[in-house]
């Protein structure tokens, strides 16, 4: 295996301020793709948001992260449309990554699903613009433009590896990473300087130099799209039958901070 030394810092930082410097740091709501796969999700007083990735068993799968739907028994969905649903989380087989999957019925109403990059190769590129989106807390949806920074060669505790330049504000954690092509190439999961210092682990439980962990302060950290692609393989037709006799619960309906 041959070992490519990361890119500095300061370089990719300059080419990010000037990719956004182009772009424009935030957009909104818009008719696109991204736009239409990307939903709100409600938890209890949590807000975070998700992204529609598979039509299954007459509805439709959204994956978040973990931490969005903490421990509550109620997942309130929006998509673009306005449309709310009510969300059954299912379970997943590895519960050390930061990743929930929810279920939900749309009756008639059409869903867009987000067209995953599954290709490994055009993932792996140095410097790859990105786009990350996602609903900030009591806010339109928000498209925030970055560049990818390579600086982990194994995953972070939570199943963090995507890193890059994004400005991501609290809500949008569960929102879709995208690349030009408008491909899902990953979640967004934490947002850079945290409010306190962070001792991060990898997923070994060796943990992280102290100047890498200084760089991962100043980038966005989320998790790529091969971890999305494993939680598809999830199928619980029992728990499927048990949603379509519930319906869609009023909370969802009547959810006034949504």
């Amino acid at each position: 295996m041959i070992y490519k030394k990361p890119i500095s810092i300061s370089v990719i930082c300059s080419l990010a301020f000037s990719s956004i410097a182009l772009k424009g740091s935030t957009t909104y709501a818009t008719a696109n793709t991204r736009h239409a796969s990307v939903v709100r999700i409600r938890s209890g007083d949590n807000h975070g948001s998700g992204v529609i990735v598979k039509e299954s068993n007459g509805g439709f799968l959204v994956v978040t992260n973990q931490h969005v739907i903490n421990n509550e028994n109620v997942h309130c969905i929006e998509s673009s449309s306005g449309a709310r649903y009510e969300g059954i989380l299912l379970p997943l087989a590895e519960n050390k990554i930061d990743l929930a999957l929810l279920w939900f019925i749309s009756g008639e109403n059409e869903e867009q699903v987000a067209n995953l990059a599954f290709a490994e190769s055009n993932l792996n590129e140095p410097i790859k613009f990105v786009i990350a989106t996602g609903y900030p807390a009591a806010k339109a949806y928000t498209e925030r433009p970055g560049l990818t920074m390579p600086l982990l060669h194994h995953p972070l505790e939570g199943g963090y590896k995507l890193t890059y330049t994004s400005s991501i504000d609290k809500g949008m954690s569960g929102g879709g990473v995208f690349d030009e092509h408008d491909r899902l190439i990953g979640i967004n999961a934490a947002h850079q300087e945290p409010l306190w210092n962070v001792n991060r682990k990898y997923q070994s439980g060796r943990p992280v130099i102290a100047n890498l962990n200084r760089k991962l302060d100043l980038v966005a950290l989320g998790l790529e799209v091969q971890l999305v692609k494993s939680a598809l393989t999830i199928s619980n037709n029992t728990i499927y039958e048990q949603k379509r006799s519930q319906g869609v619960a009023n909370i969802c309906l009547e959810d006034k901070s949504m």
